[in-house]
């Protein structure tokens, strides 16, 4: 096979790609240096618009196809169907959550007060004993020590009152910004959702035609792209939370039946509670096997402590695991390759690069968006691999 050099105008080229990128790089660190607070202000204030928009973009998926069917069904305006089906669907997916977390912390109060009160008085004391000396050390090594001391004895100098103020100032700031961001995001969300499911093509046709005109075919293909594998996804993780949800709902629900203290209205709790937490991929559904386990356990140190023990509770446990084992095998090798296929299938590293990404910059939505954002990012290589293929020709010998 003859050997390809490269060209002395591909090399000058990557060259220049290369300057350009180090140069870039250069820069954003200086720019950070001289204005980190404004690049502060400017990343806040592009995460209170892009966070709704992202979550906007996500349910307009799954409230379109309801707004759709109540202005078929029912006869209503395009608009006043949209509104409906907002409505409708916010106050399911609140009321769940709501639901499935009040729930939680309830259990979870409950659990802890009982370990508390199993855990000998002796020792806790001496837990607690530990806690206050690292606070009294940690204080010491700090310059809160010297602030307190001034506070205490010598009061305060005009430098060091101003150091005070202005580090307080830069709490409550950072505070405020946290509130305001967090209100736009309950503000603009539903507008988002409104105009997104309403009018979808037109607002990405108008952002398209911005782009020079042979850019234009490429942005299409990607976005029908996008939108296919971001349906896939959804419905198919949809239908994964359901098949799950109900999955443990039967199996947990005959186990309530032998074991004390485990009603069926904690079998269907943890249920919903282990479906909805496979939405964050891979540790997600070991996350939420912890919750029953972690009940079972409490209800069987309660047992020791009352000298009633029982085999049965650490029968449950582990039952509770063998399920989820079993749960974790179907779903891999059955489950997932039907209902999810082919086109949404993402390498490990991807997701979990993704969950770490996108969680370190927008938080705990970065890691409900990961998957999908990971899926748009998939289209989008597959889609210039695709050209890469189509451009290459043959090299004839």
């Amino acid at each position: 096979m003859p050997k390809q050099n490269i060209s002395k105008e591909k090399l000058i080229r990557i060259l220049i790609w290369v300057s350009i990128v180090a140069i870039s790089l250069i820069a954003i660190y200086a720019l950070k240096l001289v204005a980190a607070r404004t690049i502060g202000n400017v990343t806040n204030a592009f995460k209170s618009v892009f966070i709704p928009f992202a979550i906007a973009f996500f349910l307009s998926f799954i409230i379109g196809p309801l707004a759709s069917l109540l202005e078929k069904k029912l006869k209503m305006k395009r608009s006043i169907s949209i509104i409906f089906a907002i409505i409708f669907g916010l106050i399911v997916i609140i009321g769940l959550l709501s639901f499935v977390m009040i729930n939680l912390v309830v259990q979870m109060t409950s659990i802890f007060s009982s370990l508390i009160q199993m855990i000998d008085a002796v020792w806790l004391q001496n837990i607690i004993a530990a806690i206050e000396s690292y606070i009294e050390t940690y204080i010491n090594n700090t310059e809160l020590a010297e602030i307190l001391n001034q506070l205490t004895a010598n009061g305060l100098s005009f430098d060091r009152v101003i150091d005070l103020l202005g580090g307080l100032l830069g709490f409550v700031s950072n505070l405020t910004s946290s509130i305001f961001q967090t209100i736009m995001i309950l503000i603009l969300t539903p507008v988002f959702l409104f105009y997104l499911i309403k009018e979808k093509e037109y607002i990405f046709k108008g952002i398209n035609s911005v782009f020079p005109e042979n850019i234009q075919p490429h942005l299409e293909a990607l976005g029908t792209r996008t939108d296919t594998s971001v349906k896939n996804y959804l419905k198919g993780q949809g239908l994964m939370i359901a098949m799950i949800a109900t999955y443990f709902s039967i199996f947990l629900s005959i186990l309530s039946f032998f074991i004390p203290g485990f009603g069926i209205q904690m079998a269907i709790l943890f249920a919903l509670i282990m479906g909805l937490f496979n939405i964050v991929p891979y540790i997600g559904a070991w996350i939420g096997l912890s919750l029953p386990v972690l009940f079972l356990f409490t209800l069987h140190l309660e047992s020791v402590q009352n000298n009633e023990y029982q085999a049965i509770f650490v029968i449950g446990i582990i039952i509770v695991v063998v399920l989820q084992i079993i749960e974790q095998v179907i779903e891999g090798s059955i489950v997932q390759p039907l209902v999810l296929g082919n086109k949404v299938q993402i390498h490990p590293l991807l997701v979990l690069s993704s969950l770490i990404f996108f969680g370190g910059i927008f938080g705990f939505v970065g890691i409900l968006l990961a998957v999908p954002l990971a899926a748009t990012l998939k289209s989008t290589l597959e889609y210039f691999k695709s050209l890469n293929k189509k451009n290459t020709k043959p090299i004839k010998a």
